[in-house]
């Protein structure tokens, strides 16, 4: 892992212009809209939709949101976009393009371990104010981001060492995840990078693979810097994120560019960054308004 470059966008959009299958892998909260104190605030403005619907109407252009809210907010802000395949909870639940309804893709996923974990979260609240929690299907995720920054720091780290200690006696496989000024619960093998390589392998031998990967996210959901270095690429039950899910994909690293938004100066897999949100809509709004020429200015 390194610091990434800021994003070169002559040479991103003149890969663009010279490929015929182009997949775009977005993450949402941080990446698509910027964190805000209320997540139910972090919704699509018009522009954001017709940029999006543009860039997906292209037939060449294959575009994906892999996010970890559920699926009723996905759907709710985002359902409108028929031609944009659409994840929910890290890869939990899925929303193919052209289609209306969702696939859970772990309907033999364990939540017997939620009450428990539900609990250790409710004290954590108590003691933290402007704290909540949300419940999702399969995962969990307590958030602090509105709490008093010192306090909410020191209450997540001991809530996530008291939460591993538990983990660790459960039959479940869980992992407690460092978030965005949250936490997260979740089975081990729910993350963005399963689905993510299942939509590089879809492929298959139906259509050419993705000969250009616009992959974009904010965190370590996106990151999975802690993970593996090294994964078999036929291996969909490896634990990883989105990045190295790319980079272990066996498509060609030329065409594929990972993209950090903020946090630029942090280590990181990914070979570029952005510095905002805005940034990200800027640069997708000018390959959908681009249909031959990109003018190499982000």
């Amino acid at each position: 892992m390194g610091k990434p470059s800021m994003l070169d966008f002559s040479q991103l959009a003149d890969s663009y212009q010279n490929s015929d299958a182009r997949l775009f892998l977005l993450d949402w909260d941080g990446t698509l809209t910027a964190i805000v104190g209320d997540p139910e605030a972090a919704v699509p403005t018009p522009a954001d939709i017709e940029v999006l619907e543009r860039l997906s109407s292209n037939p060449k252009n294959d575009l994906w949101i892999i996010s970890g809210r559920n699926s009723a907010f996905l759907q709710k802000h985002l359902g409108c976009l028929g031609s944009v395949g659409l994840s929910a909870e890290h890869g939990a639940f899925v929303r193919l393009a052209n289609r209306t309804d969702w696939e859970i893709m772990f309907p033999w996923a364990d939540i017997t371990w939620q009450e428990t974990i539900m609990a250790i979260f409710e004290d954590y609240t108590a003691k933290t104010q402007g704290s909540w929690i949300e419940r999702k299907s399969i995962a969990i995720t307590w958030h602090y981001r509105n709490a008093l920054p010192d306090i909410g720091l020191l209450n997540s780290k001991e809530c996530k060492d008291q939460i591993e200690q538990c983990i660790a006696q459960m039959p479940s496989n869980l992992e407690v995840i460092n978030g965005k000024m949250c936490l997260e619960v979740r089975p081990r093998d729910l993350n963005k990078g399963v689905i993510v390589r299942s939509i590089i392998m879809s492929y298959g031998g139906r259509v050419a693979p993705p000969d250009f990967v616009l992959c974009m996210g904010d965190d370590v959901t996106d990151e999975g810097e802690l993970r593996a270095e090294i994964i078999p690429p036929n291996d969909l039950n490896a634990f990883v994120d989105m990045f190295k899910a790319i980079w272990s994909s066996g498509l060609s690293p030329e065409r594929c560019f990972t993209v950090l938004v903020g946090q630029g100066s942090r280590p990181t897999t990914a070979s570029w960054s952005l510095p905002e949100p805005a940034d990200v809509m800027d640069l997708l709004g000018k390959l959908a308004a681009a249909p031959t020429k990109v003018h190499s200015e982000l």
